[in-house]
């Protein structure tokens, strides 16, 4: 029954403090900022759908998390762009992710997470910093070697998600659009580039421009990452979320990845050790099969990227093509083994 500390008020801090409460173990949380959220710009996000199997209602029961009071949309379809070149619809009957809005307000995500650990009595300290003895680690990257540029906006049109390729939006990554309910994201999530000035966030919006896909009055954001392997053990204080490196290293849908490893830091604190190396055991072959598919992404030139958007586009279940590249197999082992020494993808 000793009380747990941790720091970081992030959905993998949170998940591990909803975990811990719920099995009795009394929790504080210190967050810097005045509000759980208060570090994100109300844009939008998506939980994926074909790195864990189970249902997304099943995925936050596990935690500790009611997905009944959480406001989500499922996208079922996107256009996938490349410049020069014809936009490709995807579909799927099941959806490729749960749309969730980020930030503090009343029906954003972040906020609803808190409002749930709040509910069952997990403790929250907010501007402070946490002392140095804290149990868990929710802290975030302090490395870069990746970066976000985007935009929140207000807008009428209607609902739809985009995706852009391409050197000109984005090095090395992706940049999307995602308009839902009233509110928009643009963003583009790349890599560094040596001697390279490029505006990529304008160079994406004046292209949605050109499709009269208007984005105005918008509101930019900017954050960071790392693409740095870590080796994830559980030891004190254990390290969760993106402090941890707890991602997927390809597309950077990493906040499953960052709760679930909030998760496993619950169970050990609560003396489930064997549950909570098991579940560790399953992260790091996620984590493991994701950093080879980096790997192989950023070796891609603009026209294959295209080529395999065309794949998704003409495939009658595109979904099952990202579960099998998730899959850990012989072949992902052995691949491993020969580039595990690649602790950090670096640009050319």
């Amino acid at each position: 029954m000793k009380k747990v500390y941790i720091a970081g008020g992030g959905i993998a801090g949170m998940s591990a403090g909803i975990c811990l409460k719920k099995k009795g173990i009394p929790v504080t949380i210190y967050e810097k900022s005045s509000k759980v959220g208060q570090n994100r710009h109300g844009d939008y996000e998506g939980l994926e759908n074909w790195i864990f199997n189970e249902s997304i209602s099943s995925f936050f029961s596990n935690i500790g998390f009611d997905y009944s009071q959480i406001q989500s949309s499922p996208v079922n379809s996107f256009m996938v762009h490349s410049i020069d070149k014809d936009p490709l619809l995807v579909e799927s009957k099941k959806p490729f992710f749960f749309l969730v809005k980020r930030g503090d307000k009343k029906n954003d995500f972040d906020s609803q997470l808190y409002q749930q650990c709040k509910r069952v009595g997990v403790d929250f300290v907010f501007n402070s910093n946490a002392p140095d003895s804290c149990d868990i680690i929710a802290t975030g990257t302090r490395r870069a070697s990746a970066y976000v540029h985007g935009s929140s906006f207000k807008t009428s049109q209607e609902n739809q998600v985009h995706l852009l390729l391409g050197s000109q939006f984005s090095p090395k990554g992706y940049a999307y659009l995602i308009i839902n309910n009233g509110y928009g994201t643009i963003a583009t999530a790349f890599k560094k580039v040596k001697n390279n000035n490029n505006n990529y966030l304008e160079n994406c919006k004046k292209y949605f421009r050109r499709l009269d896909i208007f984005i105005s009055n918008e509101e930019d954001f900017g954050s960071r990452g790392s693409f740095a392997f870590s080796s994830s053990r559980i030891k004190l204080p254990i390290q969760v979320g993106e402090a941890g490196g707890f991602q997927d290293y390809l597309f950077g849908f990493g906040m499953k990845m960052s709760m679930i490893s909030g998760l496993v830091a619950g169970l050990h604190m609560c003396g489930e050790i064997s549950n909570a190396k098991l579940l560790l055991m399953n992260i790091n072959k996620k984590k493991r099969i994701s950093f080879l598919n980096r790997i192989i992404y950023e070796k891609l030139s603009d026209d294959q990227m295209y080529f395999l958007a065309q794949k998704f586009s003409f495939s009658n279940n595109p979904l099952s093509i990202l579960e099998q590249a998730y899959k850990w197999n012989f072949r992902a082992a052995l691949t491993w083994i020969n580039s595990k020494r690649k602790y950090e993808i670096r640009p050319n």
